[in-house]
């Protein structure tokens, strides 16, 4: 019974299919190009915010007031807020102090050939529970900072009240993940099922094997 019921829950989430030779489970979005703020002379960041307001944050960079409270890389090689993440390496992470829905990001060292992938997440009962869709996009530049708008849309709003406290950021790789997964799945793939087993039936063994091979960061907010 619980095998069909996960089953079940599994063809309710799927909507989609990612724009790659893997078919994904659930749901992704994203236009595969970046959605970056800009960029300044001599590598500097310029991060404007739709009102056209801004505060300064360094000699050659503004940044929006929403995200000002981050350490953004005004080189693209110094600064950034995160450093021993092996999987994304030196990355920041932001999340707009006027909408919850909005986060930006920054690394040191994209991957040309693989999108960055950012999942809206919640702490409930000290699990971390995925509220919508992966949204992906190609981050070209580690002198750009790229905004991620993301849906709580999981279950057709079930989880609409909940607060994204929370994401998960990955790239968009496929890996060969361990029991009790024993197949190749996408990073999110992974993660999503990991979720929803420890959602519905307080099973952590997917979760735990999602975790073992490090293809993810998880910033919590």
């Amino acid at each position: 019974m619980k095998r069909l019921i996960f089953i079940t829950a599994i063809m309710a989430l799927t909507s989609c299919v990612a724009p790659r030779e893997t078919r994904s489970i659930y749901d992704t979005n994203g236009s595969g190009q970046s959605s970056n703020v800009g960029t300044g002379s001599g590598g500097s960041v310029i991060d404007i915010d739709d009102s056209g307001s801004s505060t300064s944050n360094g000699s050659n960079a503004n940044i929006p007031s929403a995200i000002a409270h981050c350490s953004w890389s005004l080189d693209g090689q110094t600064g950034f807020s995160n450093t021993s993440n092996s999987h994304l390496g030196p990355n920041t992470i932001c999340q707009s102090r006027t909408n919850e829905t909005q986060v930006y990001v920054q690394i040191k060292n994209p991957d040309s050939n693989s999108r960055i992938c950012v999942i809206p997440t919640s702490q409930a009962s000290g699990n971390s529970i995925y509220l919508g869709s992966a949204q992906c996009k190609y981050i070209d530049s580690s002198g750009t900072i790229s905004l991620f708008n993301l849906s709580k849309n999981r279950d057709y709003g079930r989880y609409q009240g909940f607060r994204i406290n929370g994401v998960m950021v990955m790239k968009e790789k496929t890996y060969d993940f361990p029991s009790p997964f024993n197949r190749e799945l996408i990073s999110y793939d992974a993660y999503f099922m990991c979720s929803i087993n420890v959602d519905l039936y307080n099973d952590r063994t997917y979760c735990d094997a999602f975790k073992s091979l490090g293809q993810y960061f998880y910033k919590s907010f």
